[in-house]
């Protein structure tokens, strides 16, 4: 997408905010609306402006990419948190080393932020999509744009209902007040139907590919990717299969041979790439900061030449740092390291391409969806469904060669538990610092057993000691089944009475 979308996004913004206010006034308070307002009727005119619609609606996964790391990432074993410096002043109540050792609340800041982030995107989605039908502008355009909004609100839910479980459905524009303070949550089951009718509505419309200044906007790849992802989630492993080999059908995508260059922003959107979070280095507002929220605290200059002190956020852990095979080429790509009084602290690399000593702001896209994941869930869900060697064997030890690492055969993975490990291991390490790793292990039942043991080996030797206000205790890393969903924010809670708060909180 080209460098006007800020303009574009913004003014979609302002319009759809607007529209929300003016939906709510009494038609008897003024019958004529003036022609500086925008109301829906007004604004949605042209196909460009549904275009800039869609592009705001780009804009919130912008937002989302930029604090998923916190849910998704650093609930896992893969990351933790920087408490070289106080963290009660250094993060107020973001609630990050409560989060780390199982003991989040529903005051989190980080956790309120993704229920705004997640819905106000949603909002945004069913604004143009209630008018869209009656646009009367191209049928080409219209069904694309309804294409990329329905993958897009699949995609907000989808990551919703994984955090909260039941969640408010929205479906359509909330117009009025009354509206809004009825909305309650829907069952989980019930979200995971919408999803899947909008992902199928936007594989069935949505083309293979883009050019020019279109390129990073939804395909078909990427919403197939979106239905494989539910359905794994699921257990449904016959459609998940079916999924996986349309998209490698079509042979549009493979693996590059250097796994640094996915990470290359001269080299976004390439043959690997399914779907992106697109940014761009600059004024316009569109650029990301990944490095300066991942690197330690105190290590300006050290790894990385703009503004700060490094937040902190998101350090490998040092489990996840062992996880890597000897002779692993994407530890060196993935994992960093800087000397700190005497002591050595991992950052993540995969972001670190910052180039202006005078600007916290990076051009690196943020991985969703990549080739590597299709091969690897491929060969889950073969797996899944009956131990075999030939195929998945084969698929698992195309994403190790590229590694340099040996492959791996029916004498090494004799059963089908063996060969979970195997896979469990490598999703692990080739998608490390993506976000999947949380989601992970959660999906295939092993979020309690592997977070528990990894508790263990924090307080006995901690990637960094805790922080003064919150030390470790039989409480810390005590994960119970019901952690496995983030509890609702408490302002959410006393906004609206008919949403209820998940078990345990």
């Amino acid at each position: 997408m080209n460098a006007v979308i800020f303009k574009q996004r913004l003014r979609a913004g302002m319009g759809a905010a607007f529209l929300m206010l003016c939906s709510s006034c009494s038609q008897d308070f003024l019958e004529i609306t003036p022609n500086h307002y925008l109301t829906e009727n007004s604004f949605y005119k042209t196909g460009d402006d549904y275009i800039q619609a869609v592009n705001a609606v780009y804009g919130d996964l912008q937002k989302y990419a930029l604090q998923a790391h916190f849910l998704e990432e650093g609930r896992s074993d893969n990351t933790t948190y920087d408490t070289y410096l106080d963290q009660g002043s250094l993060i107020g109540d973001r609630e990050f080393s409560y989060l780390d050792q199982f003991k989040l609340t529903s005051n989190a800041g980080i956790v309120a932020d993704a229920w705004t982030v997640n819905f106000n995107a949603v909002k945004d989605c069913n604004l143009p999509l209630s008018s869209l039908p009656n646009a009367g502008i191209d049928p080409d355009l219209t069904a694309r744009l309804a294409g990329e909004l329905r993958f897009l609100r699949a995609y907000f839910n989808f990551a919703s209902v994984r955090y909260w479980g039941d969640i408010p459905l929205l479906l359509k524009p909330v117009t009025t007040a009354e509206e809004a303070f009825a909305i309650a949550r829907s069952p989980q089951e019930e979200a995971y139907q919408a999803i899947i009718r909008d992902a199928q509505y936007a594989d069935s419309v949505l083309p293979a590919a883009y050019s020019g200044a279109d390129i990073g906007r939804v395909t078909r790849g990427a919403a197939e990717m979106l239905l494989a992802k539910v359905y794994l989630t699921r257990k449904a492993f016959p459609e998940a299969e079916k999924m996986l080999r349309q998209i490698m059908s079509g042979g549009r995508y493979a693996l590059l041979p250097d796994y640094a260059a996915l990470f290359d922003p001269a080299n976004k959107n390439n043959k690997e790439s399914i779907f992106e979070v697109q940014f761009k280095e600059g004024p316009e507002g569109e650029s990301s900061n990944f490095i300066y929220q991942f690197a330690p605290v105190g290590t300006h200059g050290t790894v990385f030449v703009g503004p700060g002190t490094g937040g902190g956020r998101n350090l490998p852990t040092r489990d996840m740092a062992a996880a890597y095979e000897d002779g692993d080429l994407r530890k060196a790509v993935s994992l960093g390291s800087v000397e700190r009084d005497g002591a050595m602290v991992y950052y993540i690399k995969k972001y670190d391409h910052d180039s202006d000593p005078d600007y916290a702001r990076t051009p690196d896209n943020w991985p969703i969806y990549r080739y590597a994941d299709v091969l690897l869930m491929l060969a889950e869900v073969i797996n899944e469904q009956g131990y075999r060697t030939g195929e998945p064997f084969d698929l698992l030890n195309e994403v190790r060669s590229r590694a340099g690492l040996p492959s791996l055969q029916p004498a090494d993975l004799p059963d089908q538990e063996a060969f979970r490990k195997a896979l469990a291991h490598e999703r692990r390490v080739e998608l490390a610092f993506e976000n999947h790793r949380w989601f992970d292990l959660v999906r295939t039942g092993k979020a309690v057993e592997v977070m528990t043991a990894y508790g263990k080996k924090e307080i006995a030797d901690p990637t960094t000691p805790p922080p003064a206000f919150l030390p470790f205790d039989g409480n810390s890393f005590a994960v119970k089944p019901y952690m496995l969903l983030y509890p609702v924010p408490g302002d959410e809670l006393n906004k609206d009475p008919n949403i209820k708060q998940n078990e345990g909180y």
